[in-house]
């Protein structure tokens, strides 16, 4: 594909902020006016906010019980415990499903239930509670089937399980369908009547919430899941769950619970993936980079029970032995999923229309289901298009969604509902099954419902507090820069840097701050890289701040940039190598002074 039709990024430079605002936090909080300006801008305008948001506290999250049907499921769960039925915990294959489940099952057996866990095979199964975890249930004698991450769409299954005796109960955080199962309870924040105030649980974030209410009923005292919340942060983050408001308190003291975790399948993941704690909390990204590929590794190349397993087992040997195997199913998946991106984007080189095209629909009867999703976010961050690639066996199409440029993806398959066998998700990814006949019709469908957000409509319910449409971001426009403070290097090197630990955990929601530096010059800039796509380089300016950068992706840029004066836009992040530690510019775009 030629660089002509990829999007161009935009930059968008920071907007005034409230002058007295900046200047009450100042005073009030004694902190630099740089953080204050990025305060303000996160929507902390008085102090109270910002206090808040630079040290959340548990004791802040909202009560479980204003969840629907919290109560209800409560009362049945703790019957299946008293009577010691056993209770089957059903999770989804990705890494929500699989830390949810693992959370239930944990919490629930320090309660004294008899739990068996369960996930299903994505290949050999399929998505959501279906015949496999009905077969285990009866396997396994359970009276109860508890779910985690999934049962929104569960219908059948659900009226199956009714039929046979069963009682379900569902949490999850995916957005109900026109019709809701037939389930003993169903827990969602995303249910019509919620009272809940926080929608942006993920499933891990909503099992959490159920065994807080189950654990206060039983009398143990505040905080006793919390040696728990490591398999929150994990879920939270790997599932694009906002940074905000209660995910943000939630990740932030998991991630520091995972720095000391005492969970044996955690800390040989850890020690595989070569992730170490920084200080006293082990970063997001090394999560979302690190941890959460391996784990989803298990589900997409292999079988989700063997992470599933991971997270459970509580013998050192089995944990590491559980580890390597990850390790080398994220292997295969990595060479799976470069071979189809590939052969994905060969695709767009013979019919990408630049002009015409607002979406991507792709598909094979060659493509492994297990990467997808993980294509599909690749085609859709690349080129800025919400994108589904599909694979065909036989006459049904199994598909992965993601969006971009703002689009709610589930608005858009709701208005495609017809042309589809089954689907569900959230506004920011989705999976699908389709009928090969009915493929080019939906094709032409979705690309006019996307294209219909461009001029302006908004399929799907906006959430409460979103952006008036003609400040959203429109699915195919450039991808956008947009600069959150202007800074000096030397203010970068000794006070930002500093600071912006009070701002994390970053990431989707919370991203971190973009700087602008102006008048700046490179030194002993490198190619870097097996086929040196990235850079290293020293960059300078006049006032004597110096720091060391790394651009990814941006090696072909190495010549142009070794002359003149520059306006970089960069994140600052903090380099660990062999034991030392430095700030470190990271790059993200140049244009001429």
């Amino acid at each position: 594909m030629t660089e002509a039709v990829r999007p161009r990024r935009r930059w968008i430079e920071p907007r005034p902020v409230s002058a007295a605002a900046v200047e009450a936090l100042r005073e009030s909080l004694q902190l630099p006016s740089l953080l204050c300006q990025l305060l303000v801008r996160r929507g902390c305008r008085d102090p109270d906010a910002a206090r808040d948001y630079l040290r959340p506290r548990l004791e802040t999250l909202s009560a479980p019980e204003s969840l629907p049907d919290l109560t209800t499921a409560v009362d049945r769960v703790q019957e299946a415990i008293d009577a010691e039925e056993t209770i089957l915990v059903h999770g989804d294959y990705d890494v929500d499903g699989m830390t949810a489940a693992a959370l239930l099952a944990r919490g629930l057996r320090e309660l004294g239930g008899r739990v068996d866990a369960f996930v299903p095979h994505r290949l050999r199964d399929g998505y959501d509670l279906g015949p496999a975890g009905l077969a285990r249930a009866e396997e396994i004698g359970a009276r109860l089937i508890l779910t985690a991450d999934c049962g929104m769409t569960a219908v059948e299954a659900i009226d199956a399980a009714n039929e046979a005796g069963l009682d379900v109960i569902v949490t999850d955080h995916h957005r109900p369908g026109l019709r809701l199962p037939a389930a003993r309870a169903i827990v969602n924040p995303h249910r019509a009547d919620s009272e809940y105030p926080f929608d942006g649980l993920t499933g891990v974030g909503v099992a959490f919430k159920l065994l807080t209410a189950l654990h206060r009923r039983a009398g143990r005292p505040a905080g006793s899941l919390n040696r728990h919340l490591d398999l929150v942060a994990i879920g939270t983050i790997a599932d694009r769950g906002p940074l905000v408001g209660e995910n943000r308190t939630l990740v932030r003291a998991g991630l520091r619970v995972l720095a000391r975790t005492r969970n044996r399948g955690l800390w040989a993941l850890m020690a595989a993936a070569r992730v170490t704690p920084l200080d006293d909390r082990v970063p997001a990204e090394d999560v979302a980079f690190q941890l959460a590929p391996r784990l989803n590794a298990a589900g997409r190349v292999g079988a989700a029970e063997e992470g599933l397993r991971l997270l459970l087992t509580e013998d050192a040997a089995e944990a590491e032995t559980m580890a390597q195997k990850l390790e080398d199913h994220n292997r295969r998946r990595r060479a799976t999923d470069r071979r189809v991106t590939e052969e994905a984007e060969a695709q767009l080189r013979e019919s990408f229309d630049p002009e015409g095209d607002s979406a991507f629909v792709l598909w094979s009867d060659d493509w492994h289901p297990g990467v997808l999703g993980i294509v599909a976010s690749r085609i859709a961050e690349r080129f800025c298009r919400p994108t589904i690639i599909i694979s065909f066996d036989g006459d049904l199409g199994r598909g992965s969604a993601r969006s971009a440029g703002g689009a709610n993806l589930i608005g858009v398959l709701d208005e495609c509902s017809a042309l589809l066998e089954r689907y569900g998700g959230h506004r920011e990814a989705a999976g699908l099954d389709v009928r090969r006949e009915a493929l080019e019709e939906f094709r032409r469908r979705f690309l006019s419902e996307v294209s219909a957000l461009s001029a302006g409509a908004a399929p799907g319910d906006d959430p409460a507090g979103a952006a008036p449409a003609e400040e959203r971001p429109v699915a195919g426009e450039p991808q956008e820069l947009e600069i959150d403070l202007q800074v000096t290097l030397t203010e970068a090197q000794d006070s930002i840097r500093i600071w912006l630990r009070h701002l994390e955990p970053f990431g989707f929601g919370n991203p971190r701050p973009v700087l602008l530096a102006r008048d700046v010059r490179f030194e002993d800039l490198v190619r870097v890289g097996a086929d040196g796509s990235h850079l290293r380089a020293s960059v300078l300016s006049e006032e004597g701040g110096r720091l060391q950068a790394i651009g990814f992706g941006m090696g072909d840029r190495a010549a142009e940039l070794r002359e003149g004066s520059w306006e970089l836009a960069f994140e600052l992040v903090e380099d660990h190598w062999r034991g030392r530690r430095r700030t470190q510019a990271r790059l993200l775009d140049a244009r001429g002074a």
